[in-house]
């Protein structure tokens, strides 16, 4: 519930953080179920228990509060990434991969989501998220596969384009085909799933292990 504030002889206001919060909430919620298009505002407000010109005042229309819940959910990642490249650093697989897995682990509704609105939404939505989160994670993925292999934490022989696309492809496809994986191959995607996809992940892009040297007779 969202709390309000008042004073001596004032009208009760809310707390403009949490009507800001309540709001992408429940747009993740409404999201989840149904298309950009099919989601009203007033759906979205009526949810969070707020007058639906909250969503103009602090998002400016619906697509603002469809990037806001996005960057809510996304921004955290990509918020890693800057940090260790403005300290001149290259983030690593072994931290990116693991936290690109718990934010779809903790975010089921996502990839879902970037199925219907982007694989197969209308353009303007697919230019969204490839321009400002897709395209600066893959570009992050690539500098680590570069710094990998320089450091020998990787196949030599790892082309980093398709070593971007087997990333992509291998963290997103639990998630989005999550029945199946459940029902068919029997692996349950429960909490401690990410970490331990996190580690099959890296040991298939890890250089192979020198053989053992025969020990003297």
């Amino acid at each position: 519930m969202i709390k309000t504030t008042t004073g001596p002889g004032r009208p009760r206001r809310k707390d403009p953080d949490e009507v800001r919060q309540a709001l992408i909430a429940a747009a993740r919620d409404q999201f989840a179920q149904g298309s950009f298009k099919g989601v009203s505002v007033r759906e979205i407000a009526r949810a969070a228990g707020v007058n639906q010109a909250m969503v103009n005042y602090y998002f400016g229309d619906k697509r603002g509060l469809y990037e806001a819940m996005l960057q809510e959910t996304i921004g955290p990642l990509i918020r890693t990434l800057e940090e260790a490249e403005a300290r001149g650093e290259v983030a690593r697989l072994e931290d990116l991969i693991p936290r690109h897995a718990a934010t779809l682990a903790a975010n089921p509704w996502l990839p879902n989501l970037i199925i219907r609105e982007v694989l197969y939404g209308e353009s303007e939505f697919r230019n969204l998220f490839i321009e400002k989160f897709a395209s600066r994670v893959a570009a992050a993925l690539r500098r680590a596969i570069d710094g990998g292999r320089d450091k020998g934490e990787l196949r030599d022989d790892l082309d980093p384009r398709f070593g971007t696309l087997i990333l992509f492809s291998l963290t997103i496809y639990p998630f989005v085909a999550r029945p199946v994986v459940e029902r068919a191959m029997g692996i349950p995607i429960d909490d401690a799933f990410a970490g331990r996809w996190s580690e099959q992940i890296l040991q298939l892009l890890a250089p192979p292990k020198p053989p053992p040297e025969d020990e003297d007779p």
